[in-house]
C-alpha cells in the first residue's frame, strides 16, 4: 500500500497538453460555427443513453449524458467515467443532476472493468475517448477522468500514462503501482467513505501529494466502499469549477463561491458544537484549498493556526495514526492467515468484528472494524476467484462460506456458489444459488448469459426463467 505513496515524492511534473498561461485561455466558449466539424446532432439531451458504439470499433461502447443546455456551437467540459464492473451508465445516472447544474458532459466506459491489465485496457479507452470527442463538442482544456475502486486506478492511469487529463476524481482507491516519476500534469480530488477499507490508502496518497506539485484535495464522507453520494460528489464539480476559474479557463462565478463557503461554514459550526477538533481542522483546510485566491479566507487560516497549537488536536491525530497502524497490521494478518486458519477460526473472528462495529463509545474503533469487514470481503472474493480459476473446488467451498459470513448482503458470493456447483454438476444447488444471487440484487445479465461455467444450465427452463427475470431488472 505504501509503495505508490513513496513514489509520489519523486514527482516531476511538466506542462499538460493545454496551455499553462491563463491569459491564453480566456477566450469565450462560443465559437464560430464556420470552423466547427460536424458533430452528431441526433444524440438526445437530458437523458442517460446506456450504449453508444464506437465508429472505429463497435465492440467498444459507452454510456453518454448530454446536459439539456448542450449545444454543438459551444465547448463543454467532459468527465470520462470508469466503473470497476464496467457499468458505464451507473455513475451517469448518479450524477446527471450535477451535470445539469454545472453544465458537464458525462461519458462512462462499458468495457473497462476490474481484472483487466492496463495493456488490455489502454487501447479501447483511447478509442472510447476519441469517439466521444468526434461526436460531441468537447472543451479540450477541460477533460476530466473519474473512477471508482479499480476504475479509480484506471482514471489515474489515463492521466499518468497518456496525459491530456486536467483533473482526476478518484473514488475508493488511489493510483496504480508506479515504477517511475509522473511527468504529466493534472489536479486530483479523492473521495473515501469512513468505512471504506481503502480509506487509509487514500489518506496516505493525499499526504504524499503534499510533497508534490499536484493540487489536490481529499474528501472523507460517511459511507462504505462506494461511489460517493451525489450530495458529496458535488464537491468534485465545485473543485473543477473553482480551479478553472483560478487559471482563467472560465469566468469567476460568485454564486458558486458564496454557496460553497456558506455550506462549509455551517458544517464548521456543527463540528465545533460536537467538539470534533480534527474534523474542524480539515474543513478549514478544505475551504482554504478551494478558495484561496478567489475569496477572503483569512479567518480559516487563523483558525488553522489556532488549532495547530492545540494539545487536544495532537492527541487526536496520534490516536488516528495509531488506529491506522493497527488496521494495517490486522489486514496483513488476515492476508497471511486466510488459507492457514480453518472455518471455525474465521467464524469466531467475524463474530468479534461484527460485535465491535457497534462500539458506541469509540466511533473510530467502530469504523475501523467496519473497514476490516470490508477488507475481508475483498480478500475472500480474491481468494475464491483464484481457487476457482485453478479448479480447487473443495477449497473454494470453504472460502465461499467465509465470504458469505463476512458480507451476507453481497450477491457475488451466491453467484460464485452457482459457478462452483455447476462445475460439480450439482444443477439443483447451482440454480438455488442463482436465485439467491438474484434476490440479493445480482443484475449482470451479460455476465450470466455468457458464463462458460454455467453452460451446463443453458437448456434448463429454470435457468432461462432466472435469466429472463434478470433481463427485466
Amino acid at each position: 500500500m505504501k509503495s505508490f505513496c513513496l513514489l509520489l515524492l519523486a514527482f516531476c511534473l511538466f506542462s499538460c497538453s493545454g496551455s499553462s498561461d491563463p491569459s491564453e485561455n480566456k477566450s469565450d466558449n462560443h465559437v464560430s460555427t464556420d470552423t466547427l466539424p460536424k458533430y452528431d446532432s441526433s444524440i438526445e439531451k437530458g437523458k442517460a443513453i446506456p450504449e453508444i458504439k464506437c465508429l472505429k470499433d463497435s465492440s467498444v461502447n459507452y454510456a453518454l449524458y448530454l446536459p439539456k443546455k448542450y449545444s454543438a456551437d459551444e465547448k463543454f467540459p467532459v468527465i470520462f467515467f470508469f466503473d470497476s464492473h464496467g457499468g458505464g451508465n451507473f455513475p451517469l445516472e448518479k450524477y446527471k443532476d450535477l451535470a445539469e447544474k454545472y453544465g458537464y458532459i458525462l461519458a462512462g466506459s462499458n468495457n473497462s472493468k476490474n481484472g483487466m491489465s492496463w495493456e488490455q485496457n489502454e487501447q479501447q479507452i483511447k478509442i472510447f475517448m476519441e469517439d466521444v470527442k468526434s461526436k460531441i463538442h468537447v472543451d479540450s482544456r477541460r477533460i476530466y477522468a473519474c473512477g471508482f475502486s479499480g476504475g479509480s486506478r484506471v482514471a489515474s492511469s489515463v492521466a499518468i500514462f497518456d496525459g491530456g487529463i486536467n483533473c482526476v476524481i478518484g473514488m475508493g482507491a488511489g493510483f496504480p503501482s508506479l515504477s517511475e516519476p509522473i511527468h504529466n500534469r493534472f489536479d486530483y480530488i479523492g473521495f473515501a467513505g469512513n468505512e471504506d477499507f481503502n480509506m487509509n490508502e487514500m489518506i496516505e496518497l493525499s499526504a504524499s501529494m503534499d510533497k508534490s506539485p499536484i493540487k489536490h484535495q481529499l474528501i472523507v464522507f460517511n459511507g462504505k466502499h462506494e461511489w460517493a453520494p451525489a450530495e458529496v460528489a458535488e464537491d468534485a464539480f465545485v473543485w473543477l469549477e473553482v480551479n478553472a476559474m483560478r487559471v482563467g479557463l472560465i469566468s469567476k462565478n460568485d454564486s458558486i463561491i458564496k454557496n460553497f463557503i456558506s455550506k462549509n461554514e455551517n458544517e464548521l459550526t456543527r463540528l465545533q458544537e460536537k467538539k470534533k477538533i480534527h474534523d474542524v481542522l480539515l474543513i478549514c483546510k478544505k475551504v482554504v484549498n478551494y478558495m484561496d485566491g478567489l475569496a477572503e479566507v483569512t479567518q480559516f487560516k487563523t483558525k488553522i493556526e489556532e488549532l495547530n497549537k492545540s494539545d487536544d488536536l495532537t492527541k487526536e491525530i496520534d490516536r488516528q495514526r495509531n488506529l491506522s497502524k493497527e488496521e494495517m497490521t490486522r489486514q496483513e494478518n488476515y492476508r497471511n492467515n486466510f488459507v492457514l486458519k480453518d472455518l471455525s477460526w474465521w467464524t469466531n473472528e467475524i463474530k468479534k468484528l461484527n460485535k465491535q462495529t457497534n462500539n458506541k463509545n469509540d466511533e473510530g474503533q467502530s469504523q475501523m472494524n467496519k473497514r476490516l469487514l470490508g477488507y475481508l470481503s475483498l480478500l475472500a472474493y480474491m481468494n475464491v476467484s483464484s481457487v476457482l480459476e485453478s479448479n480447487q473446488l473443495d477449497l473454494a467451498v470453504s472460502f465461499l462460506k467465509i465470504y458469505e459470513m463476512v458480507d451476507p448482503k453481497n450477491s457475488e458470493h451466491q453467484y460464485l456458489f452457482a459457478e462452483l456447483y455447476a462445475r460439480k454438476n450439482d444443477n439443483a444447488k447451482a440454480l438455488s444459488s442463482l436465485k439467491n444471487a438474484l434476490t440479493l440484487g445480482f443484475s449482470d445479465y451479460a455476465r450470466m448469459e455468457s458464463d462458460s461455467s454455467l453452460l451446463v444450465l443453458q437448456n434448463n427452463p429454470d435457468f432461462q426463467k432466472i435469466l429472463n427475470e434478470m433481463k427485466k431488472k
